[in-house]
């Protein structure tokens, strides 16, 4: 797993454990938030004599790379969540792969705000959204845009979203995004916030907008 700390990750294990009770089968745990580290891992694998792994890669442009340490280990492989992708950036065929419905979550996220505006009865047009974005995975780039296009939908001003682009998927750098984007949009009367994982959402309401505004996050 590329970020073990994280609690998506956290129960993808609890419930690997619990597959590994039910089917009979070792489970081995390797946090692997780096390429070097993944690579590292497949081997440490082959080591224990593995079947094969299953991973959530930190980069999906280290598809071919992670492709080809599994072939020369002769470990099984499949992926989940990100997909990984060749050298021209196309999903990788051969690899099986169990995804999310990024796009459809993000929706559900995008809805579930517009709801909460009205139910608290802001005007749409005294509201800014910070898009905490990360354009280099496509699974985050679906969840925002299903976000954002849910918001349009329900009548919030496409003009009033303004994208803060994260470095690195974590608390800090999520914080600073929402931060500079705060900064440069002080007209707002209220603020709401959305993004891919945990850190994005909570990191962008400790970001201090003008005094008295609200703030929502989801």
């Amino acid at each position: 797993m590329k970020q073990p700390e994280e609690p998506w990750f956290q129960d993808e294990w609890k419930f690997a454990e619990m597959a590994a009770k039910a089917k009979g089968f070792t489970l081995v745990k390797i946090g692997a938030p780096s390429g070097e580290r993944v690579m590292s891992a497949i081997d440490n694998l082959a080591a224990q004599k593995a079947q094969g792994f299953i991973i959530c890669t930190p980069d999906v442009k280290l598809g071919p790379g992670i492709v080809a340490k599994a072939k020369a280990d002769k470990l099984k492989m499949m992926t989940v969540d990100d997909r990984l992708v060749d050298g021209s950036g196309k999903p990788i065929e051969a690899v099986p792969h169990m995804g999310i419905s990024a796009y459809n979550i993000g929706k559900q996220v995008g809805d579930g705000i517009a709801a909460e505006i009205k139910k608290r009865g802001w005007d749409m047009k005294d509201v800014g959204a910070i898009d905490v974005t990360y354009e280099q995975l496509p699974t985050a780039h679906d969840r925002t845009a299903g976000a954002t296009d849910a918001l349009v939908a329900a009548g919030f001003p496409k003009a009033n979203i303004v994208a803060a682009p994260q470095a690195k998927t974590d608390t800090e750098n999520a914080f600073n995004a929402a931060n500079i984007a705060l900064t440069k949009n002080p007209k707002y009367k209220h603020w709401i916030a959305y993004g891919l994982n945990d850190e994005a959402v909570c990191s962008a309401p400790c970001a201090r907008p003008k005094a008295g505004a609200s703030r929502l996050t989801t």
